[in-house]
């Protein structure tokens, strides 16, 4: 195998990129780039709690203290959070934990993952012995929609951004434990123009 220039500088340069010394989070292998649920924990935890207006304002739903489970097979993760509702004049109060799966899908204009189809899965209740009405579990819903088509579970650095250049990305899955986006061609074969 002959090792030219470019794909030396490009090898060195993602070697730089995802830095040096522990695990790498992130891995460039071939077509794909991969992450793990650690990467992904810190991301989410940077970007909770969140408050989203439903009803037009008339409640606040707040999730915070997001948990990512991503399995080692299957197309889904399991992300757990705690709900807090609010309506204007009256304070906050906790809802529940809940507890929702999801498969992915990557979005190419904003270089990031984000939840698809998701599903509550689970909901317990904030205090024993309360249930969770049907009312609540609409705000939940819209809550997780609103998230699923607006906020990315996962965004990758701008860095990272400017080595995938024009690359199109082609699936996007689950294996062992890590997030797999992978692309139409291997990530060290750049257009020149990319030079």
């Amino acid at each position: 195998m002959t090792l030219n220039l470019k794909t030396f500088l490009m090898a060195a340069s993602l070697t730089l990129l995802l830095g040096a010394g522990g695990a790498m989070a992130v891995e460039v292998q071939g077509q794909e780039v991969s992450v793990t649920a650690p990467e992904v924990q810190q991301y989410l935890e940077a970007a909770f709690p969140q408050d989203h207006e439903v009803l037009g304002g008339l409640f606040t739903l707040t999730a915070r203290d997001p948990k990512l489970t991503i399995p080692a097979t299957g197309q889904r993760l399991q992300m757990a959070f705690f709900a807090d509702a609010s309506s204007p004049g009256r304070a906050s109060a906790p809802v529940a934990r809940i507890t929702m799966s999801s498969a992915l899908r990557y979005d190419p204009v904003a270089y990031a993952v984000y939840l698809d189809q998701p599903t509550i899965d689970d909901v317990q209740p904030a205090a024993p012995g309360q249930r969770v009405d049907e009312q609540t579990r609409m705000l939940l819903n819209l809550w997780l929609a609103d998230y699923a088509d607006d906020e990315p579970l996962y965004q990758l650095e701008p860095a990272m951004v400017g080595m995938l250049g024009t690359l199109n990305a082609e699936s996007t899955r689950i294996e062992d434990q890590r997030i797999v986006i992978r692309f139409n061609q291997a990530i060290g074969d750049l257009p020149a123009s990319l030079d």
